[in-house]
């Protein structure tokens, strides 16, 4: 046995309590601290010594808060102790802010309790305090995205709904809530929807609800013709796919429903969840998952939707696929095609600054101003001017993303006229039947959205051919980093499409995204990574 322990233990009762209280008050990292009646320090540890500014706990000896606090927290410490004084009763783990004289300022949590004498008598109080402050501040920040996420959820024109297993509502939308007629959240959450409306299309729906949850598939754009509880008749196109946990078991269903009365045209926005402490960092992460697939199915349903309005007998007629991996939960990089006629589509490509819910909540604004302007007739600088003239006075806000690149292109598939015009994006590389790739301009494109009011963008202009590739991308490919620091850049980008002879359009961005993450050495990509690969 230890010599120091044996002769600790060889002490009398009173000795040995004194010396394990000593060696106590010596090393816990918690604030300890015993006043008299009058609230001055009869005892302090060193963990609150320090904290006081003090280099030894003597120091305190005698003194008050009001020697180390400023007034108005020295005043409510005293109030404090002289009601445990009148009363016998303390509290516990009670959070205070706490700000020195100095300036410092922590919080702390906090457990105050009477201070008996020999006799029984209350001789005055003592505590213990833990300095909360990190926490404090992780609480706060999550609080804000938290609010950020609810408010983004909040503007989306589309109906979003989240459901457990059992088709109970877990979240809302007040899109949602209008259409039912409802306007509270509390109103809705544990609810079914057989709970509040009456309709006759609810057991089709709890129907699909089954098959998405027992076999893990997903209804994508389904039209529904459907009333409202208020009557009025809508085109809706639903959206529902499965939300599993972190096991990867179905724990409930994502649904997302947008108006496509007379066009039938989707148009929807999404973003959500972070982190929150313990269990509010599953569900908030929980919440960006859905968030991330919904910004797919957005993307994907636009796309859907453009070519489903075009002539499949046109010369010109696109096999397009499409590669988005954002490097965090939620991306700044996102596409959105848009149908002009049965020959002529367009499309706008965007990158913004940031990553996260920021960043997606700007995807969410590009995409409803590019789904209101666009015509038959509408050049693609046109177009970048409306849409940056709009985001000038929306990011000139410190919170927000400062700007944004775009490429908006007007492709007519009868005869392969393409029209293109750039803010600050890259252009977009072109292979011809031949296997020569080279970019479509090596014209200066003009500054990114959001940046200069009254800003002028310049179109240039080319004729497809068949047979030809178009690679419209982001950024995020040519600026990864390999392992010497070496930008992945435009050249190689270049030479791995024109190795890449045959596949189709899906096969050919999985070997040139295997390209770039064998040059990222397998890592995790450092940037949102977003593509649209048009064959001819």
């Amino acid at each position: 046995m230890n010599a120091e322990l044996i002769s600790m233990l060889l002490l009398d009762d009173n000795k040995a309590a004194q010396l394990f209280f000593n060696r106590l008050m010596e090393s816990i990292p918690d604030h300890i601290y015993f006043k008299d009646r009058e609230g001055r320090f009869l005892r302090i540890n060193r963990a609150h010594a320090l904290h006081l500014g003090l280099s030894s706990p003597s120091e305190a000896i005698g003194k008050t808060d009001y020697d180390f606090f400023e007034p108005s927290q020295a005043r409510q410490k005293d109030a404090d102790e002289r009601e445990i004084i009148r009363t016998g009763i303390g509290f516990i783990e009670k959070e205070e802010r706490a700000s020195s004289i100095q300036g410092v300022e922590r919080w702390v949590v906090t457990t105050k309790l009477p201070l008996f004498g020999d006799h029984g008598e209350i001789a005055g109080t003592f505590g213990i305090s833990r300095n909360i402050s990190e926490m404090k501040r992780a609480r706060e920040a999550l609080n804000a995205h938290h609010r950020l996420l609810s408010t983004l959820i909040e503007i989306l024109p589309c109906r979003i709904f989240v459901k457990d297993r059992e088709g109970r509502i877990r979240l809302t939308n007040q899109a949602w809530r209008n259409s039912v007629g409802i306007a509270n959240e509390e109103d809705v959450v544990g609810r079914r929807l057989s709970d509040l409306v009456s309709d006759p299309r609810i057991q089709r729906h709890a129907q699909d609800d089954r098959e998405i949850i027992e076999k893990g598939i997903s209804i994508l754009d389904r039209e529904d013709f459907v009333s409202s509880p208020m009557g009025d008749k809508r085109w809706l196109l639903l959206s529902k796919v499965p939300l599993r946990d972190a096991w990867g078991k179905v724990d409930g269903i994502v649904g997302m429903a947008a108006d496509i009365t007379g066009l039938k045209e989707t148009e929807a926005r999404v973003l959500e969840a972070q982190e929150a402490l313990r269990e509010k960092s599953l569900q908030i992460e929980s919440e960006l998952e859905i968030a991330r697939e919904l910004q797919t199915v957005l993307m994907l349903s636009s796309l859907q939707s453009a070519r489903a309005g075009l002539d499949p007998s046109a010369p010109f007629f696109p096999n397009i696929a499409f590669r988005y991996e954002p490097s965090a939960h939620l991306a700044g990089d996102f596409f959105h095609f848009v149908p002009i006629s049965r020959h002529v589509f367009a499309f706008i490509m965007c990158d913004v600054m940031g990553h996260g819910v920021k960043a997606a909540l700007v995807t969410t604004l590009v995409r409803g101003i590019v789904a209101n302007i666009y015509h038959d007739g509408l050049m693609p600088s046109d177009a970048l001017q409306i849409v940056n003239e709009r985001l000038c006075t929306v990011l000139d806000r410190p919170p927000l993303p400062r700007f944004v690149t775009a490429l908006y292109a007007i492709i007519d598939i009868s005869s392969g006229a393409a029209r293109m015009a750039s803010a600050g994006h890259p252009w977009p590389l072109l292979q011809n039947a031949g296997a020569t790739v080279s970019a479509v301009s090596k014209r200066e494109s003009g500054p990114a959205l959001g940046l200069i009011k009254g800003a002028i963008y310049n179109n240039i202009e080319l004729t497809l051919k068949k047979g030809d590739r178009l690679l419209v991308f982001t950024d995020g490919w040519t600026e990864e980093a390999g392992a010497e620091g070496e930008e992945f850049g435009d050249e190689r980008l270049a030479q791995a499409l024109a190795g890449c002879q045959e596949g189709d359009p899906s096969s050919v961005l999985d070997q040139l995204t295997g390209t770039l993450r064998a040059h990222a050495q397998d890592q995790a990509l450092s940037d949102d990574v977003c593509a649209i690969l048009a064959c001819f």
